[in-house]
């Protein structure tokens, strides 16, 4: 690419830069929860210097962001207005798209508590929100598979620790471990989910983790229902997160996932798992999509190859 051979097209993956800028650098302010509460528009206002802006910005086209929500997060917005606009401007990538943020339109609404108008627009939402997790999921595993000290010998409580730590670290300000939820393996007494994440009081993410050095039908079967029948009564975005130690780790995930394509979820699958791209040598990623009653949630399943 050439110094002004710009694309011109927002990044894919804008929205979860965004995020992340946000969740690091002000995750103490609410910022990052606030504008994950509302929509935002933007208007191409053509080129960059007769839109107002000065400095290097040869070729460059200014854009106007437009955000829309309720009136909590639009007033802590207002506080950090300048901050969300930098976090904006760097997830833009401006010298490989040529955007550059020229102004930032606040705008309340009522409709604080107003829900999706349809089922098909409630999972959507609630997707995007789910694949939000998933992604900082995997940036966490990342650093547990690169950790030495959190090899197979660890328990897996000090692993789930380990998430929680750095989903509080990146920002997300309402997440619980070991928390009394649904119902218990034998149907008695109140379960203890491995991670809860909330956001403004609602379930976003539950997350249920678990040791593996093969695939060892029972003892996963056990984990998916608690997680996916016992604790998940509302049908929340379901994470089942599996610390692996194998000297095979492709043959053990194709082992796992032909395991997981016979298992019996007790609930409708809306959509039949599906293999995804594998984000880097020692992480593999699938979904599913089930069905609660009539409602669906999507279901995701992380491994990671731990040192050995």
């Amino acid at each position: 690419m050439d110094q002004y051979d710009y694309s011109y097209s927002i990044p894919n993956d804008f929205e979860r830069r965004v995020r992340q800028i946000l969740r690091q650098l002000f995750r103490n302010s609410g910022l990052a929860e606030a504008f994950e509460n509302c929509t935002y528009e933007y208007e191409d206002l053509g080129n960059a210097y007769y839109a107002g802006i000065r400095g290097d910005n040869w070729n460059m086209k200014a854009l106007d962001f437009t955000i829309e929500g309720p009136e909590g997060c639009i007033e802590i917005i207002e506080k950090h207005k300048d901050a969300l606009k930098d976090a904006i401007s760097k997830g833009l990538k401006p010298r490989v798209s040529g955007f550059q943020v020229r102004k930032i339109i606040l705008l309340a609404v009522d409709d604080v508590g107003e829900l999706p108008s349809t089922n098909e627009a409630r999972l959507k939402s609630d997707i995007e929100s789910a694949r939000s997790v998933l992604a900082d999921l995997v940036a966490i595993g990342e650093r547990l598979c690169l950790n030495s000290t959190y090899s197979y010998e660890r328990s897996e409580d000090s692993m789930n620790d380990f998430l929680r730590d750095a989903l509080s670290l990146m920002g997300y300000t309402e997440v619980k471990d070991q928390t009394r939820h649904g119902l218990s393996s034998k149907g008695e007494n109140a379960g203890e989910v491995d991670i809860l994440v909330s956001r403004s009081g609602k379930e976003v993410a539950l997350i249920e983790g678990f040791k593996l050095n093969s695939v060892h039908s029972s003892y996963i079967d056990s984990h998916i229902g608690k997680a996916i029948c016992n604790y998940n009564a509302l049908g929340t975005a379901t994470f089942i997160v599996a610390y692996v130690s194998v000297s095979d780790f492709e043959g053990f995930w194709d082992r796992y996932m032909a395991h997981l394509r016979s298992y019996d979820f007790g609930l409708e699958v809306k959509k039949m798992l599906s293999v995804e791209a594998d984000p880097n040598a020692a992480t593999r990623t699938a979904s599913t999509i089930l069905c609660r009653d009539g409602y669906d949630f999507p279901v995701y399943f992380l491994a990671l190859k731990l040192s050995r």
